[in-house]
């Protein structure tokens, strides 16, 4: 139970915060991003169709909220470690402009994230073979991996 909240927590995040600002959706080489992450398609679930559109799907998202979790961290420094009640007037406005930002570019994803929110309703429903179920579990995998990254790489931040 706690797994299937923990993907379904993950799902809702990746939609919520991917962007459709150009350097979020183009490889981060070149720039001081997290590489793009790879999940490989284990043996088991090559040829299968449905995992392989669940792994690929699951990766694009990662690495557009990765990037965009990225840039809004590199343009508002001046927010992190602040707690709601200290932010300034201004600053509320900032934060006001992000969730506008992030809600703007949610219709980017809609057509793919609607496809995998109804594969993990059928994973909760136990309607999902297991294939597809190993598959929504590498992306899992995958994004708790991205965020450690995250986490370690920012962790001075805000301190």
């Amino acid at each position: 139970m706690k797994k299937l909240l923990f993907i379904s927590i993950i799902s809702v995040l990746l939609f919520s915060c991917s962007s459709n600002n150009e350097e979020a959706t183009s490889d981060s080489s070149g720039s001081d991003k997290l590489p793009p992450l790879k999940i490989e398609v284990p043996a088991e679930l090559q040829g299968n169709k449905s995992a392989e559109e669940i792994i690929t799907t699951g990766e694009e998202m990662i690495n557009k909220f990765s990037n965009t979790l990225e840039d809004i961290i590199k343009d508002n420094k001046n927010l992190i470690g602040k707690k709601q009640d200290d932010l300034s007037f201004m600053e509320q406005i900032q934060v006001g402009k992000i969730a506008v930002q992030i809600a703007a570019s949610m219709a980017q994803f809609a057509p793919k994230f609607i496809n995998l929110q109804s594969k993990i309703e059928n994973f909760k429903k136990g309607d999902i073979s297991k294939e597809e179920t190993k598959a929504i579990d590498e992306v899992g995998k995958a994004f708790e991996q991205r965020m450690d990254e995250i986490n370690k790489k920012y962790e001075d931040l805000g301190k």
